[in-house]
């Protein structure tokens, strides 16, 4: 685990409540979305991306994905219609847990920690990712896409989770694999904390997402919150 001088300094506040980027941070859900991008552009554009240009589009709303790997807008509806198609019969069968992450969030429930989920996922396909990975009863709110009329990077996502759990940003950890999530809760007020599971370019993921913390394992989470209080 690091942390940060700056992060160590100005942490006065006591944390009480987690805000959790789903895809890549709780559940491991690399291989399926790439395999989905890989079919879709395949279908839809005739060629595969190369597999880094596909992970840089990791915490976007799925539209603004498209076009990135696209360049061609008039083809979204196409492609998410194909790209819907082919995750909803693979989902299942290829997600993945986490390790430890699910014992680390019963540890933080039973300190009293709130916890929400915020993605880009459209909240069916969330409570499905939730479910298959038997971690629905440890979230008190969940923001997902069509929630807020902004998604990220933008703050409102987190501060529409903040809401959601009666707390104040500062009083929040976010937690992400991209710098998407991160520059989301920067900008919300809370500290950020990047996962070093992450499939997305780390050096990247730090210039940009400029993280408070750093962790390579969900079990640091609970050593982060106690140093805190």
């Amino acid at each position: 685990m690091k942390i940060s001088k700056k992060s160590g300094e100005d942490m006065k506040m006591r944390i009480k409540g987690i805000l959790f980027d789903f895809d890549g941070t709780i559940a491991n859900t690399i291989d399926l979305i790439i395999a989905t991008f890989e079919h879709t552009c395949r279908e839809v554009l005739g060629f595969t991306p190369e597999r880094e240009k596909i992970v840089a589009t990791f915490g976007l709303p799925l539209p603004e994905a498209m076009i990135a790997l696209s360049g061609k807008p008039e083809l979204v509806e196409t492609m998410r219609d194909t790209y819907r198609e082919y995750n909803n019969a693979h989902h299942d069968d290829m997600i993945r847990p986490i390790p430890g992450v699910k014992e680390t969030l019963e540890q933080l429930k039973a300190q009293g920690i709130k916890l929400a989920v915020v993605t880009s996922k459209k909240p069916p396909m969330l409570r499905r990712g939730l479910d298959c990975l038997q971690l629905t009863q440890y979230f008190d709110a969940t923001v997902a896409l069509g929630d807020t009329k902004e998604s990220k990077p933008h703050p409102e996502p987190m501060l529409a989770a903040c809401a959601k759990l009666g707390l104040q940003p500062e009083e929040c950890l976010c937690v992400g694999d991209s710098p998407f999530d991160l520059q989301s809760g920067r900008s919300a007020g809370a500290k950020t904390v990047a996962v070093r599971y992450t499939a997305f370019g780390w050096e990247k993921l730090l210039e940009e997402g400029r993280p408070d913390f750093v962790i390579t394992r969900p079990q640091e989470l609970l050593e982060i919150v106690e140093k805190i209080h």
